[in-house]
């Protein structure tokens, strides 16, 4: 629960920038909701991917939708804190608020071609 204050207060001492990907993370999952914030993770019915036979309910790692709204969150962090890096992005690349996520059900963000039936460790 001190995580994100340490943080904070590091960048401070250190006059770093900052992105409080804590505070950006929670309003987009409180955006979606409990019950449509698990279309960010890997929840998937069994047999959703070849040789998966059972049902995948993993809160810890992001599907290929949350991983994409997470990033968004990470690129207008680095536009607030003005990074040098932001001339670099591309100009397809828009504005973006976690607190109007894209929707998840008509956000199409392709499934990797490289996957693992693994569970990663830390879940």
């Amino acid at each position: 629960e001190d995580y994100p204050e340490a943080l904070k207060a590091v960048a401070q001492e250190l006059d770093i920038p900052l992105i409080d990907l804590n505070a950006m993370s929670k309003t987009f999952y409180e955006a979606l909701g409990a019950e449509n914030s698990k279309k960010a993770f890997v929840h998937y019915p069994a047999h959703t991917f070849p040789g998966q036979k059972d049902a995948l309910a993993d809160n810890s790692h992001f599907n290929a939708y949350g991983a994409m709204q997470l990033a968004k969150c990470v690129v207008e962090g680095m536009k607030q804190n003005q990074l040098n890096l932001v001339q670099n992005l591309q100009p397809w690349v828009t504005a973006y608020n976690p607190a109007t996520p894209d929707d998840p059900d008509t956000c199409n963000v392709p499934v990797s071609p490289v996957f693992d039936m693994t569970k990663p460790d830390g879940n």
